[in-house]
């Protein structure tokens, strides 16, 4: 039985779910007026990381194949919240962040 286990990776999937966890915190925290964070740089960190953790995951496989190594779940995990976060955080942020409406101003006096 092959122990060998592939986790060169694992350091980047770690990277990637700190700065979308550091996001999410970002985005459960109410928005102020000279805040730098928006709703749009909350979605292409977002899509952005979630691009490159599947990129990674994919190359991880390749390797994973070519030197006939056994494939690591905590990496596998590791993605696997970086995709429930990728998704979260622009959810978690319209939520938190939604601009109250204000009714007309027509007024029947």
């Amino acid at each position: 039985m092959n122990l060998e286990v592939f986790t060169q990776f694992r350091l980047v999937f770690g990277l990637i779910l700190f700065i979308l966890g550091l996001f999410l915190v970002l985005s459960i925290l109410p928005k102020r007026r000279d805040t730098n964070v928006t709703f749009f740089s909350v979605l292409i960190v977002s899509i952005t990381h979630a691009a490159v953790a599947i990129a990674l995951i994919i190359t991880e496989n390749m390797f994973l194949e070519n030197l006939s190594l056994e494939d690591d779940s905590i990496t596998f995990y590791m993605f696997l919240g970086i995709l429930l976060l990728a998704v979260l955080n622009p959810i978690v942020y319209k939520l938190r962040n939604k601009t109250k409406r204000r009714g007309s101003s027509y007024s029947f006096r």
